[in-house]
């Protein structure tokens, strides 16, 4: 009997550490790194866009995604491979929700007017133009980086469209690492800002 139970308790023991062994052997995950695109200080064109009356106000709609940047993984292509989608490398947040906040604060400082908010607006406001974005592509490989939109401006009260134009611009990452990755992809932001500026003020000076 007691070499039975001596048997039970050291197969117990092997057991265990056996357990043990192998759990140490599990490697634990590297923790995921997050990312949120940078706010550059956007420069002043040098004009401002001035609202007619109180409560005029230039609306964002909301950033339309293709459905790879939906997910919060960074994505990674070229034009030789298909699009891979990082596990360990994430936005901060939705891509979306940051490239309509990163439009809005650009705006209000290259057009030197507060008068710039995120859809819905604050309440009772006017919205006197409204901005559409359409991401076609916001991703490179450690190489170079590439954002491709479409931006459409409309007048909601005219239900018109003024300005319906793309953007495409390719720029080099300074470094092979996913921070230079995510630098550049703001500096881009800054730039498809400015366009948009531009074509506000364009709009607004030839408004009837």
């Amino acid at each position: 009997m007691n070499s039975k139970r001596f048997f039970i308790y050291f197969c117990s023991i092997v057991l265990l550490s056996c357990a043990v062994f192998l759990a140490s052997c599990v490697s634990t995950p590297a923790p995921s790194r997050l990312y949120v695109l940078e706010q550059l200080p956007a420069k002043s064109l040098g004009q401002t866009l001035h609202m007619d009356k109180p409560g005029d106000i230039i609306l964002i709609m909301p950033v339309r995604l293709p459905p790879q940047l939906k997910q919060k993984g960074i994505v990674i292509e070229d034009a030789k491979s298909k699009p891979q989608i990082l596990v360990d490398h994430l936005w901060a947040s939705s891509l979306s929700d940051q490239i309509g906040a990163r439009l809005v604060a650009d705006l209000q400082s290259l057009l030197g007017t507060p008068d710039v908010s995120l859809f819905p607006g604050p309440r009772f406001a006017n919205p006197v133009y409204q901005v559409e974005t359409e991401i076609i592509r916001f991703s490179g490989d450690k190489e170079q980086f590439t954002l491709q939109a479409v931006t459409t401006i409309s007048a909601p009260a005219q239900k018109t469209i003024l300005s319906r134009q793309s953007f495409s611009e390719t720029l080099p990452v300074p470094d092979r690492d996913y921070t230079a990755y995510v630098a550049t992809a703001s500096k881009m932001m800054e730039d498809l800002s400015r366009d948009v500026a531009k074509t506000l003020i364009k709009v607004h000076t030839v408004k009837p």
